[in-house]
């Protein structure tokens, strides 16, 4: 019997059906269940991190729900009143301001609870200091008064925060600033900053010393069960004040608080795709000293790479353009701290600078930062450069050698300090910092640090570009492809992934892989660049060579498919099962072929398939899916679908990886396969 296929599902469903159920999570991945240590799995949620310092904050909501507890004793009950309800109506009114960052109105709500509660406490002192004389109602007394002082805490916490709030809205701008080239003032900032920090972590202990004091025995079940939740919600919050107490050092280390930061920055084309996000044409050294960057040097790799002296073996894809491995090509491992630890060990030996700390941006980048900054102009270039234009007028001047420039990256680098000034002045921050979130989570930004607190930070920002650690019994794709067609052709490839599981009554999983790459060079595109010529000429290239390099000519790239380790390669259509190359690599079983040509106007398929390691348990067991997307990659499209022999159904789920927030997991936990 034929299967049915259910509708499939856009990257935003959540589509139920046969016991399928789809949980969505936030990441760079088209499908993946939260990653272990070393992955993406800590990413920014919505809020910038400072507002996870509201946790502490939303702790006066279950301190102060605790309603009557604060004024049991009689006399507080007729006289205090209405001073408990008003404190704990300012709270409330505080931490929403809090949470829509309003800071002046929030530390006014914090000011007027606090004088609430310390006229709570003024009535109730009386009692208070005679309470060893009423035994047992002296057990309630002391607990109202215990209840009282932490109202207080919170409402001083809360007023740090909106001092802190109001200090770090500053900062933005002062970051902007140095990046333009201005001095700034950024590290005496953050110090400023960092006493107030200290002043919350050290009320929020006391906090937490007086709520673990108050003796819960004696109250009612109800407010035992919101003394422990408040308990538990404190003992987050210090987690949390704590972590970031660390991080602050880190963060003054990235500034070159004490000793010099120096940061290597990786220009890579995505439109010349490498494993991670591009082609490294050209980088930045960057020295950062006293929270002011005093040195900017523009390289170009091939500069680099001809003071190599170590002759390296070239991996497999590399072999097919180049005899020995060199710092452009170095970037071979789509996990981003290997593959960042291999360039650093080029560039030292090819004579130039240990780095700390290494940053990769590809042209998205650029474009989206073009899109806040507005156009860019030169002196000395006739193009004025915009988020619409930047990727073809560079690869066009480059390409072309027009400039007389000894390096064909000359208008790159002029462009940097031009861009720089610019940035300085964008306004645009709440835009600035969605945009930058956007970049990380689809893989235009990634980071690796040698010093081991500052990757720790990396990773818990979700930069890291850390592939995920393989898991038992659980499927996994990821497609990787490294242009070695010599051209650009990768900016107009369409790749649509086609990923089947077949469920055999025994528990059995084989999958089937097609991969169909479309050449979506146009004649708009064709006229752009006919334009261009036109106008600049071709400079020292043919007007034959121009096309082909710069995106018209045959798209060929080496492929790999990372699959679970252990799984066998069984047939193969589109291309020859000889040809397809088995190795092992990051806990993953890789198949690797060259894929192409795929001439501009044409489509081409190629079809694998292949057996799991692993096979599904009788009775009840999970099918597990998770797929990683190639950093930088567009125009990629998967369709996942899975099938059982035991069933009619079928399961078809569409992942567009453009969408902001594209990673699931798929848990199947009604597929039952039957042993005999």
């Amino acid at each position: 019997m034929t299967p049915k296929k259910s509708p499939s599902a856009s990257a935003g469903a959540l589509p139920k059906k046969g016991g399928i159920r789809l949980e969505p999570l936030q990441g760079r991945f088209f499908d993946i269940k939260p990653a272990r240590k070393g992955g993406n799995s800590h990413r920014l949620n919505g809020h910038n991190d400072f507002f996870r310092f509201t946790m502490v904050a939303v702790v006066a909501f279950l301190v102060l729900s605790l309603g009557n507890a604060y004024v049991l004793g009689r006399e507080i009950i007729f006289e205090s009143q209405e001073a408990a309800y008003e404190g704990y109506e300012n709270i409330r009114g505080g931490i929403e301001s809090l949470l829509s960052r309003d800071a002046v109105t929030a530390k006014n709500y914090f000011l007027r609870a606090e004088s609430d509660f310390k006229r709570l406490s003024q009535a109730a002192e009386p009692i208070t200091s005679q309470s060893t004389r009423f035994m047992p109602e002296g057990l309630y007394v002391d607990t109202a008064g215990k209840l009282i002082e932490s109202a207080l805490e919170v409402a001083g916490i809360g007023q740090e925060l909106a001092d802190l709030m109001i200090g770090f809205a500053e900062i933005p701008q002062t970051v902007l600033a140095m990046a333009g080239g201005a001095d700034g003032g950024l590290i005496e900032s953050l110090l400023t900053h960092k006493a107030s920090f200290d002043k919350i972590l050290s009320l929020s202990a006391s906090l937490q010393r007086k709520m673990a004091a108050v003796n819960d025995r004696i109250l009612p079940e109800d407010l035992r069960n919101k003394i422990v939740t408040a308990r538990l919600q404190i003992g987050r919050m210090m987690a949390v004040l704590l972590e970031a107490d660390d991080h602050f050092g880190v963060a003054l280390r990235l500034l070159g608080d004490r000793v010099p930061h120096r940061y290597l920055v990786l220009l890579q084309n995505n439109h010349e795709r490498r494993a991670t996000g591009g082609f490294i044409g050209s980088y930045l050294i960057v020295d950062v000293n006293d929270g002011k960057i005093v040195k900017m040097e523009a390289k170009d790799v091939y500069e680099t790479d001809g003071q190599l002296k170590d002759v390296i073996k070239t991996p497999p894809g590399i072999d097919r353009v180049a005899d020995r491995l060199y710092m452009r090509d170095a970037n071979y491992s789509p996990d981003f701290p290997t593959s960042a630890r291999s360039i650093m060990w080029f560039l030292e030996h090819s004579k130039g600078p240990s780095v700390d700390t290494v940053i990769a941006i590809d042209q998205t980048v650029v474009e989206k930062m073009l899109e806040l900054t507005g156009p860019l102009i030169l002196p000395n270039f006739p193009f004025q450069i915009n988020a619409g234009n930047f990727s073809q007028l560079i690869s066009f001047y480059t390409e072309t050698k027009l400039s007389d420039s000894a390096t064909p990256k000359q208008l790159l680098f002029d462009l940097i300090p031009a861009f720089q000034s610019q940035f300085a002045n964008v306004t645009e921050l709440e835009k600035l910092f969605e945009t930058g979130k956007e970049l990380a989570v689809k893989g235009h930004v990634q980071a690796y640090s040698s010093d081991s607190g500052i990757q720790d930070l990396i990773e818990r920002t979700g930069l890291s570009g850390a592939m995920i650690q393989a898991e038992e019994k659980t499927d996994y794709l990821s497609v990787i492809t490294t242009s070695i067609g010599g051209n650009k052709s990768d900016e107009y490839i369409k790749t649509n992934l086609y990923h089947r599981s077949i469920i055999g009554r025994e528990g059995n999983i084989e999958n089937e892989l097609t991969i169909k790459k479309t050449h979506q060079w146009n004649k708009s595109a064709d006229t752009n660049l006919a334009n261009l010529i036109e106008r600049y000429g071709t400079g020292k290239l043919s007007k034959e060579a121009a096309y082909f390099i710069l995106g018209r000519g045959p798209n060929v790239d080496y492929m790999r498919i990372y699959v679970p380790q252990g799984s066998t390669l069984q047939t193969a259509s589109g291309i020859k099962l000889s040809e397809v190359e088995v190795s092992e690599e990051l806990g993953y079983t890789v198949f690797g072929f060259v894929y192409g040509p795929v001439n501009a106007g044409s489509s081409k398929e190629i079809t694998i398939r292949y057996l799991l390691p692993f096979s599904l348990s009788a009775g009840a067991d999970e099918y597990r899916f998770s797929a990683w997307r190639q950093a930088g990659a567009k125009n990629v499209i998967l369709k996942k679908e899975i099938l059982s022999q035991e069933s009619s159904d079928a399961f078809s789920l569409t992942l567009i990886p453009e969408a902001v927030f594209d990673r699931y997991q798929t848990v199947l936990s009604d597929l039952r396969p039957a042993v005999n």
